[in-house]
């Protein structure tokens, strides 16, 4: 059956679920599609918590971004009635020079982020689940805290429907064929057509894009779930006790982390994995992988850590790390969305409105020209 829409949106993850929300709420006809049933564990947006902070340490230029992240984000827990944030604190460890402390410190200070410069004792003293070395300092952001990524895309997606979007799920995109005043989005159902089509797969991103193949490499992450041997991890490890961390242990080498949220805590690594093809994610995890994370924890935190359970992701990298926001080179009504890098599902409430605001010819509110596609 052929279907046109002024809208569509291929990939309905932590991005095009929210670009889809914020499309049914301006009047046009739109559709989103999606080749599973989000939100589901086969991409990037899984794994129960994301965190959300301001004190970016990868460019300060992204806190802007944020901060109308925050606002989008409130904005759809009030209209859901849902909570889909909870605000824990997030410390940034490391050594005084490190990367992530530094990062962090320019970003909170260049746009007036409330933090605090803290000492190893200090450190020790207030959050007793961590053993930091030393020569450990960490920034502390009072408004950093987690997201539920499930529930948000649910969420999102929830709300499109009740205003009046189309949504496809368990449908593949075979191929979107580009055209002058229309895009032809090809299914292994179906054929549709819409004035507009935004692009927001993942990493499938490259299989959809036409006539271009963007610099994007595939990592797969894992996810560890961690219990204590003695016993249910403590009061310490409560959301109340213990903010979001991500902690440089070596210079250039990172690991994050989560309270115990009821299934003991998650801990991962940054930016570790193997490279991957998009359709080759598969759950198994080694020995040795359980032996390093379980390493880490006992070093870092106070815990005799006992494995519960592991699960995977994907980071869809691009050379430079930062997110593509963009229409296409050669096609005005085809939209690239790939805020990415393992570091984009927090704004996720607002690239969506961004995605939604181009694609119907409103103008983003902030500047989006560092995502361009040209700059590769």
């Amino acid at each position: 059956m052929h279907k046109s829409y002024d809208i569509m949106v291929v990939g309905l993850g932590a991005n095009g679920s929210s670009a889809i929300y914020h499309l049914s709420r301006t009047g046009y006809k739109v559709a989103g599609i999606d080749r599973f049933t989000p939100p589901h564990a086969k991409g990037s947006s899984h794994g129960q918590s994301r965190i959300i902070r301001q004190a970016y340490y990868e460019s300060p230029l992204y806190v802007p971004f944020i901060k109308q992240a925050y606002h989008y984000w409130q904005q759809v827990e009030e209209e859901s009635s849902q909570q889909l944030l909870l605000q824990t604190g997030g410390l940034m460890l490391g050594s005084s020079d490190s990367i992530l402390v530094n990062g962090a410190r320019q970003s909170a200070t260049i746009h007036r982020t409330p933090f605090e410069y803290l000492q190893a004792p200090e450190i020790s003293e207030r959050f007793p689940a961590l053993k930091p070395a030393e020569d450990t300092v960490a920034i502390l952001e009072k408004e950093a805290g987690i997201l539920y990524p499930e529930k948000c895309i649910d969420t999102f997606l929830r709300l499109a429907d009740e205003h009046g979007a189309a949504l496809y799920f368990n449908e593949q995109v075979l191929q979107i064929v580009p055209g002058t005043s229309s895009v032809d989005v090809i299914t292994n159902n179906n054929r549709y057509t819409a004035q507009t089509v935004i692009i927001s797969a993942g990493a499938w991103l490259n299989q959809l894009v036409p006539g271009m193949q963007l610099p994007l490499t595939i990592e797969r992450q894992v996810l560890f779930w961690l219990k204590d041997a003695t016993g249910p991890p403590g009061s310490s490890f409560s959301p109340k006790q213990l903010p979001v961390y991500i902690w440089e242990y070596e210079p250039g080498n990172m690991f994050y982390g989560f309270a115990n949220l009821g299934d003991g805590i998650k801990i991962a690594m940054h930016h570790a994995g193997c490279r991957i093809e998009a359709d080759d994610l598969r759950n198994d995890v080694t020995q040795h992988e359980i032996d390093g994370i379980k390493s880490l924890a006992r070093r870092y935190l106070h815990i005799n850590p006992v494995l519960n359970y592991t699960n995977t992701c994907m980071y869809t990298n691009t050379p430079d790390e930062h997110f593509i926001i963009d229409f296409h080179p050669q096609y005005s009504n085809i939209v690239v969305a790939s805020p990415c890098s393992g570091h984009g599902f927090k704004f996720a409430s607002y690239t969506g409105k961004i995605l939604a605001d181009i694609a119907t010819g409103v103008a983003a509110s902030e500047d989006i020209s560092p995502f361009s596609i040209n700059r590769f």
